[in-house]
């Protein structure tokens, strides 16, 4: 399965390197590059790789319903890693030592479950992928502000497991991530209750390097879990 998983990758990195080729090939005519070298190069290149991916479709068999589960599981470790760093991050900022509390167990929790979504991906012969985080600049928000943010990524991650539900039928997965389904919904009710019990707490809270969730596992059109 591993050797499948790492030659489905090989064969992706190839058809992305035989895009840029065949892009190449059409800048090279429209600004009219008289270097014919170049052009018999960029024609060689051209061939060359169609010919290893279509020899690599033929010649090996790809469990594609996997591939794709592998695909989903590190989208769901990516938000459950930016769910720890998250909770993590202003469980440190936040004055209410009650508070804090509440978002350090969330943090743990989001801990166990990128582990256990880790543990299948390497079960599925998959790679668990742990992208750090990017940081653009300084915050500044309300407590109720902060515990917003919680609900949309809460919301965010529910949607997420639901759609993995939908799009994949194999019983064990339905089974691992509806269990993570519902503690992110446990997870949705607290961060609600927080929100009443601090909606009139105006504390601000200042944070230095805030980070935003970026793209992952490429374009929304290429995952099929999203509709």
């Amino acid at each position: 399965m591993k050797f499948n998983q790492s030659t489905r990758f090989l064969k992706d990195e190839l058809a992305g390197c035989l895009e840029k080729v065949r892009e190449c090939s059409v800048l090279f005519k429209e600004e009219d590059i008289k270097n014919y070298e170049v052009r018999e190069l960029l024609e060689n290149m051209e061939k060359r790789l169609d010919n290893y991916i279509s020899k690599m479709d033929n010649l090996i068999q790809f469990d594609d319903e996997k591939y794709t589960i592998v695909q989903f599981l590190n989208e769901v470790l990516k938000m459950e890693y930016n769910g720890i760093l998250d909770y993590t991050m202003y469980a440190s900022l936040v004055k209410d030592p009650a508070l804090a509390s509440d978002l350090k167990k969330f943090g743990a929790s989001e801990g166990m479950h990128a582990l256990l979504v880790a543990d299948m991906i390497k079960n599925l012969g998959g790679v668990p992928q742990f992208n750090p985080p990017k940081y653009r600049r300084e915050k500044r928000l309300s407590v109720l502000e902060m515990l917003e943010e919680h609900k949309r990524g809460e919301v965010e991650a529910v949607e997420l497991l639901e759609r993995g539900m939908k799009r994949f039928s194999d019983p064990e997965f339905q089974y691992f991530i509806g269990k993570i389904r519902l503690d992110e919904q446990e997870h949705l009710k607290e961060v609600e209750r927080l929100m009443k019990e601090y909606k009139e707490l105006h504390a601000i809270i200042e944070v230095k390097d805030y980070r935003w969730r970026d793209d992952y596992a490429g374009d929304e059109k290429d995952r099929p879990w999203i509709e």
